[in-house]
């Protein structure tokens, strides 16, 4: 496996932006959602000598909601409606932010004095040619598909470039068109 470092300079009021940024493809949240979340990660980690269920009371406070508004630059009405739905949002199955306003574990990183190291792998999985049967064993509860639908490879038109173009494996959520 090749293995590449990148260093990415940062300093403590963009870190927490810049791991939820590389997080973005797992928890999937907006622009304005990771700014918001980067804030109440940091306010937790600030304030991390309380319990942590008075931490979130104290966090989601009309005056620390007032503080972050203003760093943030975000009107209270949208504000609201960003908390809102990061307590909406799941993260393996927990919210983001539980009812009682306490983050979820995933969520509770804690750069030091240096910085912050992700290891992320990328692992190629086996490619498994799956009988007609077992994508029906997969599918289970879904609707039902007639045998004779489910292909492994669905030839299109040529392309107005001349190449072929192909649809594979369209059963397991990735569909890859050349």
């Amino acid at each position: 496996m090749i293995k590449r470092l990148i260093q990415i300079p940062t300093n403590s009021s963009k870190i927490y932006l810049q791991i939820l940024s590389i997080m973005n493809f797992i928890i999937e949240a907006t622009d304005q959602e990771r700014e918001v979340l980067s804030e109440l990660i940091r306010l937790n980690n600030e304030f991390d000598a309380l319990e942590e269920t008075k931490r979130a009371k104290f966090i989601l406070s009309t005056d620390m909601r007032k503080e972050m508004r203003e760093n943030l630059d975000i009107q209270e009405k949208q504000f609201n409606t960003l908390i809102s739905r990061l307590k909406k949002k799941e993260l393996f199955g927990k919210p983001f932010i539980s009812n009682a306003g306490v983050l979820h574990p995933e969520l509770l990183f804690k750069p030091d004095d240096e910085g912050y190291e992700i290891v992320l792998s990328i692992k190629k999985q086996k490619e498994t040619n799956k009988s007609t049967k077992e994508v029906e064993k997969e599918v289970g509860s879904q609707p039902k598909i007639k045998a004779s639908s489910i292909s492994k490879e669905k030839k299109m038109p040529a392309l107005a470039n001349g190449e072929e173009g192909i649809i594979t494996n369209p059963h397991e959520g990735n569909i890859t068109i050349f």
